[in-house]
């Protein structure tokens, strides 16, 4: 097994057990996405803390729907850590890092492939209700593939209900 992926599942399996203690924020969120000066439409799903104060783990699954409109199945996961730091009784800052994997296939050739990589960012959690909110994150990853590496940035926007 790839070291990367390795080091994904070690860090979920240590911090899942401590999310069964803590309220858990899930967002649909929508953004941009950047990498060479090009920007595309991000849309995805969150699973993240939502309690001050508590580490744990932050996944973000996302897909590109311009990609999806010339063919392409294009998808990202990152696999974060993070932890909340209180800013008020409204608002939570997640600084979070972690490991990101984009992979993807089709089109005209009909073949696929992955990248690994890792990313950094940070979200703030804003609270309407004790159960609905809003985030806003911003994310940049740094992907290893083809002998190369590719800098990405996303920033998006989220509906959050927690549980």
């Amino acid at each position: 097994m790839r070291p990367a992926i390795q080091l994904l599942l070690i860090t979920a399996i240590a911090l899942f057990p401590d999310r069964a203690q803590a309220q858990t924020a899930y967002s649909i969120d929508v953004g941009a996405i950047t990498a060479f000066e090009d920007a595309a439409v991000q849309i995805g799903f969150r699973a993240a803390p939502s309690v001050a104060n508590k580490a744990g783990p932050d996944i973000l699954f996302a897909t590109f729907p311009d990609a999806l409109i010339h063919g392409f199945m294009l998808f990202t996961l990152d696999v974060d850590a993070t932890y909340g730091a209180p800013l008020g009784q409204q608002f939570t800052l997640y600084p979070r890092f972690g490991g990101s994997i984009l992979a993807g296939g089709g089109g005209s050739s009909g073949g696929g492939g992955a990248a690994f990589g890792y990313n950094v960012g940070v979200g703030l959690l804003g609270r309407a209700t004790p159960t609905l909110g809003a985030r806003i994150d911003y994310t940049h990853h740094t992907y290893v593939g083809g002998g190369g590496t590719l800098p990405v940035s996303s920033i998006s926007i989220g509906f959050v209900w927690m549980h």
